[in-house]
């Protein structure tokens, strides 16, 4: 069976109604300072707005549905085996009958303590020393507190400034296996998940799909249009062999 890794961005589900941070007009942080909303700093001085930005963000993921690209995601699931490698903190994947995730910033439906060990990149941080980690089918509240040590509980994204949790070892072992690698709706310039498209470069087929595609894929076919324009497609040609 072929093994398919697709890694994406936000423009995956922008077409369900999610605002992406690069939109010049209608971005999701157009009415947002981010170190107010998405930093260690701005929960430390205020975490009341942090959490009020989240409840919003839930609200909005809530109420939207999976796309046309999620759905062709689903098909080449049931075909072969895919590995969703995806910077989205929605569930839209797994609405769409998708399995194997890994969230890399995160996901809106979880919830974690704000002392929580996947904060900091130094293993056995001391100040970041709890492991509570719990899904949710509520936005946090102010006042609702750890079991485990009694810290305020936050949402479960990575923000800017903390630690994404790579798993490097496994992605550069699965790059060596990988038959075809698809890079949809992302800048590529986030590190370190950027660092991806490097990676996966051994993978036997590469294509990305964004309308505005990173400079510097020489290695890729280009496919320049939004994720319901060209995955669909690519999954009907990558089926009918």
């Amino acid at each position: 069976m072929k093994t398919i890794v697709i890694f994406s961005g936000a423009g995956l589900s922008k077409e369900s109604g999610i605002p992406t941070f690069r939109d010049s007009l209608n971005g999701l942080w157009e009415n947002y300072k981010i170190e107010e909303v998405a930093s260690r700093a701005g929960w430390v001085r205020d975490p009341a707005p942090v959490l009020g930005f989240y409840a919003a963000r839930w609200k909005n993921i809530q109420a939207c549905e999976p796309n046309a690209a999620h759905l062709a995601i689903t098909e080449l699931s049931q075909r072969f085996r895919v590995i969703n490698i995806t910077q989205n903190i929605d569930d839209l994947l797994e609405k769409a009958g998708v399995s194997d995730v890994i969230h890399l910033h995160g996901r809106i439906n979880s919830r974690k303590c704000e002392w929580h060990q996947s904060i900091s990149g130094v293993p056995l941080d001391r100040e970041f020393h709890c492991d509570y980690r719990v899904n949710h089918t509520a936005p946090v509240q102010l006042g609702e507190r750890c079991p485990k040590c009694g810290g305020q509980l936050r949402p479960d994204i990575v923000w800017f400034g903390e630690a994404v949790e790579m798993q490097w070892e496994y992605f550069e072992k699965l790059a060596e296996s990988t038959d075809v690698f698809i890079g949809i709706g992302t800048s590529g310039q986030v590190e370190p998940a950027a660092t991806l498209l490097s990676v996966f470069l051994p993978a036997k087929e590469r294509y990305f799909i964004d309308p505005n595609p990173p400079s510097g894929l020489t290695k890729y076919n280009l496919l320049e249009g939004a994720a319901c324009q060209h995955m669909p497609d690519l999954v009907r040609i990558l089926m009918a062999r």
